[in-house]
């Protein structure tokens, strides 16, 4: 869907004025990011809205790029991008990317990014195993079963109205629906497609879950 929370003023919004656990949480990924990634990788960036996490790691990054399903972000992206010679940015769909097999060394989708992918999921991380090379990581940041009441607030607090809270996901009458996980969830979903998962949360309302994927694969 082009226009969607992702493509809208609401998600800048947020982005500024989010609870203070959200906050940490950006905070968080960030320091995730700087830590773990080694500088001259090759980088897939899932959902990259409007370049926040690119901008970070452009300048160690040997290529970078970026995916949306928003022309709106993409474009907003490459108005704030230009500058980075390594840095392409790419309105594609998850469930089919264009690039080959083995290219990335790391594949990023943070923000819960997965979590609005709701029945893409399952083809969405066959697509990011896919183009992750041998012994390289994918990266998925995610809302815990522990994040509902904080996520109500959030969106309430920027004037999305919520439709329906259906088990662990949310509906809005603007587009917006998403999910939050356990960790069980995610590490079976990842085995599946062999990466090795490896679990951690960044605070109590998130999970990031690093999945290696198998030289065999």
């Amino acid at each position: 869907m082009e226009q969607c929370f992702f493509s809208t003023p609401y998600f800048e919004t947020w982005i500024k004025h989010a609870h203070p656990q959200i906050k940490n949480w950006f905070e968080r990924e960030i320091d995730y990011l700087k830590t773990s990634i080694p500088p001259n990788s090759r980088i897939l960036d899932v959902g990259c809205g409007f370049g926040r996490h690119i901008a970070l790691l452009a300048p160690m990054a040997k290529e970078i790029i970026g995916i949306d399903n928003s022309s709106y972000m993409i474009d907003k992206a490459k108005n704030q991008l230009s500058h980075h010679s390594n840095v392409q940015l790419l309105k594609q769909d998850i469930e089919k990317l264009s690039f080959a097999a083995d290219h990335f060394d790391y594949v990023i989708c943070m923000t819960n990014t997965f979590g609005d992918f709701i029945e893409k999921k399952e083809r969405a991380i066959s697509e990011m195993a896919r183009v992750c090379k041998p012994n390289g990581t994918v990266v998925i940041s995610v809302y815990s079963n522990n994040a509902l009441k904080v996520r109500l607030e959030d969106y309430k607090k920027v004037g999305l109205t919520i439709r329906e809270v259906k088990g662990k996901r949310i509906y809005t009458d603007q587009g917006l629906v998403s999910e939050q996980f356990c960790e069980q969830e995610l590490t079976d979903l990842f085995v599946k497609h062999s990466l090795t998962s490896k679990i951690s949360n960044p605070n109590e309302i998130s999970i990031l879950c690093e999945g290696r994927k198998s030289s065999s694969a």
